[in-house]
């Protein structure tokens, strides 16, 4: 594989791990909040799911923002300055 693609799965995977760990915080805050006279366990593992899988929404959005970053970067790169032979920068 070359760098490229393994920097992009790496990209891929620590976006990912992003989104499920801010879905896994977001349980615990929803656990928190919300009394457990009106919780149920079916309930619980609904509001699991699905902070879970928004949270897995959000690190592919968040993948999606850094690959569009990474490929508009070199667009707002200075040019590159040519230099006469023989001469050296300052």
């Amino acid at each position: 594989m070359s760098k490229r693609t393994v920097g992009i799965l790496l990209l891929l995977v620590v976006s990912e791990v992003l989104g499920v760990l801010s879905g896994h915080w977001y349980f615990g805050v929803f656990t928190k909040t919300v009394p457990p006279a009106v919780t149920t366990d079916f309930n619980l593992t609904a509001a699991y799911s699905l902070f879970l899988w928004r949270g897995m929404l959000l690190g592919l959005g968040i993948f999606v923002l850094a690959l569009l970053a990474v490929v508009a970067a070199p667009l707002f790169r200075p040019p590159a300055a040519s230099q006469a032979p023989g001469k050296t920068a300052p």
